[in-house]
């Protein structure tokens, strides 16, 4: 629950530094939802993760600990979703528009900050113990 909280602030924040000085309210959990993708990504895509289709899974797929960044970084799989998942927020976010006159902006700024702040401070809140090991190959 900790790990939510920091990402929905994460996003707050994001989106004041790119607003700064406009009063806008700002409701919605997205930028928490961002937070817990960014933070799944670091093991979810691991070898024996619950979203790796090409690797046998030896026990719970749920209890695979975090990649550090780097290796998350150098994972395929990882980097086509982070690339997918930044092209369709900027998309929505910056292509959106509004509908019979009511102005009806997307937070995207907001869902970035939570993202990163998730994808990036992961490793601070995970429940599974890093195991160490030098063999993280991808296919």
């Amino acid at each position: 629950m900790r790990i939510f909280a920091v990402t929905a602030a994460a996003g707050a924040l994001a989106h004041l530094i790119m607003h700064p000085g406009e009063r806008v309210v700002m409701v919605g959990a997205s930028a928490a939802i961002s937070g817990m993708m960014g933070a799944a990504t670091r093991f979810a895509f691991q070898p024996g993760g619950s979203l790796d289709f090409w690797h046998a899974r030896a026990g719970d797929p749920d209890r695979i600990p975090a990649a550090s960044l780097v290796v998350a970084l150098r994972n395929p799989r990882v980097l086509t979703f982070l690339g997918v998942w930044f092209a369709l927020n900027l998309l929505f976010g910056l292509g959106s528009f509004s509908i019979a006159d009511y102005d009806q902006n997307l937070a995207w700024e907001a869902h970035i900050g939570g993202f990163l702040a998730g994808l990036l401070l992961f490793s601070l809140f995970d429940p599974v113990p890093l195991q160490r090991s030098d063999d993280a190959s991808y296919t």
